[in-house]
């Protein structure tokens, strides 16, 4: 055992000792709170306090809103035109991009309704309607998104 190990090891029989007396002095303390508190003092450190950490306070005074399901999509307010007209920008971009591709996922599906008996053959019949389940699934979720899209673009406008 090394010096620095058997340095730890007294250090540490120390605080469980102190540890102790904590605990017959405050019997609400729990064990590792009793010895947190002798290892503090130990190394000549006040106290650390028992309880819940603060809580900090907000940094900025604008409200930010991020409960849009899966979109990314942050709505300030209090904000000036030229931002919200580069908000409304870019949700008009990903409504083009959700229409494009919830066109390139119906191709998708249709070809595969169209080569049923083929792929049926060969994954199975749970396969297809589970293949075919999920990607309606997706289709109507981009759907939805784009219809929440065009409510944010509407508020924006008026």
């Amino acid at each position: 055992m090394s010096a620095k190990q058997r340095a730890a090891r007294a250090r540490f029989k120390a605080a469980v000792a102190e540890a102790k007396k904590l605990r017959k002095k405050n019997p609400k303390l729990t064990n590792t709170q009793a010895l947190r508190q002798a290892f503090a003092i130990s190394y000549g450190k006040k106290r650390a306090k028992v309880g819940a950490a603060k809580k900090s306070k907000p940094t900025s005074d604008m409200h930010k809103d991020t409960k849009s399901h899966n979109v990314n999509i942050r709505v300030v307010s209090g904000t000036d035109e030229k931002l919200q007209k580069q908000i409304t920008n870019e949700v008009l971009k990903r409504i083009d991009n959700n229409i494009s591709e919830i066109a390139q996922r119906e191709k998708v599906i249709a070809s595969v309704i169209s080569r049923k008996t083929e792929l049926v053959a060969k994954y199975g019949i749970r396969w297809y309607k589970n293949w075919i389940k999920n990607a309606r699934k997706i289709v109507s979720e981009l759907k939805t998104h784009n219809r929440e899209f065009l409510k944010l673009v509407q508020n924006k406008i008026r």
